[in-house]
């Protein structure tokens, strides 16, 4: 149970300062609570570290640090999900250096990009275990980055001399450089202080009104901003108990996120859309046995477009263990924000809404899903992106954000960071509109009753004949024409042909449909029958012509880093001919 010394710890500890004056601060109080705990085989083998260990253990990094000349420096954190990379991630902060959280490659895309950030950043120091080493060199990339890199073994570093002098660190000094997973072209390091990183996690405790002796647990993975910020860091502002484990657990055996929930009552948890659909459709009737979700009261779901079907389907198949439908905290965010942007308030109701801002009715699972209301003094706009000015509400826009977690820019890209960090509306409707420097997000919504509603991406926009249309809503009638097309799996883009938009769909099909006919418990897939449903669906819904469908392997699309598909890889993989098409079934994409 919560004592009256945690809650006063909570509120004292976190008021003007940092997240790592923060963790020392719980170490001296409330040193022997349990911070973080992971599951390395996602269901036992638990591994827990309390506020005190994790002091000594990120002061010992921070020592390393400090004698190698890291203040102020980028550190690469060369980690899997675990443990260590919280030592990490603190022991940076403890030595005043940069954190830079990384993916670790397992194909030749991820190699790559994690050249480009090595070099974007221009780091010189890397934090990984003897493990991490081998298995970059096994990749064959260590070899090419022990030029360029200083390796510091978080397994061996030594516990700091008595009286160690600390660092002076700011909160307008630089936290972290959290590179943007590319789902809309080049990665691009975001320059977050740690001011924003305490203000946006003020924010998310309002929002789900997280304190100590409470539980939050999730397998995001932990370089990205939502498993990083909403989950590790989230934990350590709160004083709430973080239980984690790894994405590859969760993909693996989707009921483990499940389990974690229920056997630790965490009261949130976040992840996106597609993860919600895949418990629906991997979770079986023996393994809902043994769940109680009955804690869960912060069911987040973000990260890329909220459904409606999806949170109809997932409180349908989890209402016998407990799930309630006012758990959904559907939200709105992005790195360069820091992390969040908008959440429900405490009256939940999931409200959709059609193009033209008219609330739907229930039962009708169309339309755009609310994703909340800002809190504390984060500000939202929805602007003609031509113009400049604000357009009436309910209108589509684009959506700017302005306030405290919005991040400085991108790290050593002034003309990008312009662009981007610094909107100014035009004819300003109030003083506070004023001089603010907006963020320009590059999201499409609207704002009805208060609420904002997400429609797509600015620069995935799809004209054709003169006619808007986003790639969300044209997946959504792609993957619900066919039964044989993966949840989250269909992509729509337009290529130039012969002087003129054209629209291809790109679908991947679910596993059972990729099985060879003799195993397949379907019988025959006609391929050429789910094309021409896909086409005759959109047609009927959008009245938009499809001029190719391709079906891929279960698993072809392209994803980022987090999960989400790619649409700009998915469609260079179309011109390039490089896409993991279904066997025996040849495509010839027209290159313009």
């Amino acid at each position: 149970m919560n004592d009256p010394n945690s809650h006063a710890l909570a509120a004292a500890s976190v008021a003007g300062t940092m997240l790592a004056e923060v963790v020392r601060r719980r170490a001296a109080h409330d040193g022997d609570r349990i911070a973080y705990t992971f599951l390395a085989d996602g269901s036992v083998d638990a591994r827990s570290m309390s506020w005190s260990q994790l002091d000594r253990r990120a002061r010992a990094l921070a020592t390393a640090l400090i004698q190698r000349g890291a203040f102020g420096q980028p550190a690469l954190l060369a980690l899997p999900s675990g443990l260590a990379f919280i030592e990490s991630l603190f022991g940076c902060w403890y030595a005043g250096a940069i954190a830079l959280p990384v993916s670790l490659p397992r194909h030749q895309r991820v190699r790559h990009r994690l050249h480009g950030i090595v070099a974007d950043a221009g780091a010189r120091f890397a934090i990984g275990t003897l493990e991490t080493r081998q298995r970059l060199n096994t990749d064959g990339i260590e070899h090419s980055l022990a030029g360029e890199l200083e390796w510091i073994d978080p397994d061996t570093a030594c516990d700091p001399p008595a009286g160690a002098a600390e660092p002076c660190v700011q909160q307008g000094d630089v936290a972290l450089l959290q590179y943007t997973s590319g789902s809309t072209g080049a990665p691009r390091g975001v320059v977050v202080t740690h001011g924003n990183l305490m203000r946006n996690s003020a924010l998310i405790a309002e929002a789900c009104g997280h304190g100590p002796g409470q539980t939050i647990a999730g397998w995001l993975p932990l370089f990205h901003d939502m498993g990083l910020i909403g989950l590790v860091l989230q934990a350590a502002y709160s004083g709430a108990r973080c239980v984690f484990m790894s994405p590859e657990r969760f993909l693996m055996r989707p009921r483990l996120w499940l389990q974690m929930i229920s056997d630790y009552g965490a009261c949130s948890s976040p992840a996106p859309n597609f993860a919600y659909d895949l418990c629906v459709d991997k979770v079986d009737h023996a393994q809902k046995a043994g769940l109680d979700l009955s804690a869960w009261g912060n069911a987040l779901n973000g990260s890329e477009p909220v459904r409606a079907a999806t949170l109809e389907r997932f409180a349908s198949a989890f209402a016998g263990c407990g799930f309630q439908r006012r758990a959904f905290f559907p939200c709105y965010g992005l790195a360069e924000a820091t992390l969040f942007v908008t959440g429900p308030t405490e009256h939940r109701r999931t409200v959709r809404r059609s193009a033209n801002g008219i609330e739907l009715p229930d039962g009708d699972l169309n339309g755009h899903v609310g994703c909340g209301r800002t809190f504390g003094d984060t500000q939202l706009a929805i602007v003609d992106p031509i113009t400049a000015q604000r357009v009436p509400s309910g209108t589509t826009g684009e959506i700017w954000v302005a306030g405290e977690s919005i991040a400085r820019g991108y790290w050593n890209n002034p003309d990008a960071t312009e662009a981007t960090f610094n909107g100014r509306l035009k004819q300003p409707i109030t003083n506070r509109d004023d001089g603010l420097r907006w963020l320009r997000t590059g999201d499409m919504g609207f704002i009805a009753e208060g609420e904002l509603f997400i429609t797509g991406r600015l620069r995935e926009l799809i004209i054709i004949a003169g006619r808007n249309h986003f790639p969300v809503d044209l997946e959504r009638t792609a993957e619900s024409a066919d039964p044989a097309i993966a949840t989250s799996g269909a992509v729509a883009f337009s290529v130039d042909i012969d002087r003129s938009e054209r629209l291809i769909i790109v679908a991947e099909v679910r596993r059972e449909y990729g099985k060879p006919a003799a195993n397949r418990a379907q019988g025959d897939f006609d391929r050429e029958a789910t094309r021409c449903r896909v086409r005759a669906a959109i047609a009927a819904e959008h009245e938009v012509a499809v001029h190719d469908v391709v079906l891929l392997c279960p698993g072809g699309v392209p994803r980022t880093t987090s999960g989400k598909i790619s649409r700009r890889n998915t469609r260079d993989g179309y011109l390039g001919k490089t896409l993991e098409r279904i066997a025996d079934f040849a495509y010839e994409p027209v290159v313009p």
